[in-house]
């Protein structure tokens, strides 16, 4: 028997923390079948003294404004294993995420959880869509999205908003992201503290955006939501992609004019 932790993989050459499986699994899978998304050994969390950079205080609010637009995504493998991430609605029907949570070859079924809003609405969804080619190639995007069987009706949706030209100008931005307080399918959500927006362009990562190192594990597919006097909006401008510590970077692929015209077109 052996418990899976905190996945952390060889992604493009840098250690990824991506979505975590949370069950026990009696036997490994061989090699030609084995996932490449997970080790094929635990991987311990961090010591307490190099946790990265603390969260806001929990909350599921900033402001007077909940952000309830922010889901669990969890997945269950080929196995039924369960695994999870983090997603945001961006319509009432579509949940955008990072592409590595929805990989086909992985995960059969999806299961979408609204914490914030009201009712706490639990359902499924299918249809997972990848733009861009092999996320697992630091130069292509890694981001996707889910479309919910049962549609969650909210007052506000994230909006898609491409800021890809006033970074690369040298703009001074700073954004923000609501993720797991705890390494946990359904632990409570904060928002973590404003963050200077870069570009990771120069770094080999086409789509990407990074932001100092900060994340948990299960923070895969996490909004990143721009900042604007002094609070975070509602505006989605890049999704979570994995961290970085030895640069201090968590990465994001970002919402640009590419991925917007894919998103329109329905993913095809």
């Amino acid at each position: 028997m052996r418990l899976a932790l905190t996945g952390l993989v060889l992604l493009g050459g840098l250690l990824s923390a991506a979505c975590t499986v949370s069950e026990v699994v009696s036997e490994p899978p061989p090699d030609d079948e084995r996932p490449q998304l997970v080790p094929p050994t635990p991987s311990p969390a961090p010591p307490a003294t190099e946790r990265p950079k603390p969260l806001a205080p929990p909350a599921p609010s900033v402001g007077d404004e909940t952000f309830a637009e922010v889901v669990y995504v969890l997945m269950r493998d080929r196995k039924f294993g369960l695994w999870f991430c983090t997603g945001t609605l961006v319509a009432k029907d579509r949940v955008v995420t990072a592409a590595h949570c929805l990989d086909p070859k992985m995960f059969v079924t999806y299961e979408v959880v609204a914490p914030l809003a009201p009712s706490h609405p639990s359902v499924s969804a299918s249809n997972p869509m990848l733009f861009g080619g092999d996320f697992e190639v630091v130069e292509n995007p890694d981001i996707g999205f889910l479309t919910l069987d049962t549609p969650i009706a909210l007052p506000t949706y994230a909006k898609l908003t491409d800021v890809v030209a006033r970074v690369e100008s040298g703009e001074a931005l700073t954004a923000a992201a609501m993720v797991r307080t705890q390494e946990e399918p359904e632990a409570p959500l904060a928002m973590s503290q404003h963050m200077p927006l870069t570009s990771t362009v120069h770094l080999g990562y086409t789509h990407g955006f990074g932001t100092p190192y900060f994340s948990n594990g299960g923070d895969s597919g996490a909004g990143l939501f721009l900042v604007e006097n002094g609070k975070p909006t509602h505006k989605l401008v890049g999704v979570a992609r994995q961290p970085e510590p030895d640069r201090d970077l968590d990465h994001f692929t970002r919402i640009d004019a590419p991925f917007l015209a894919w998103y329109a077109a329905g993913g095809t």
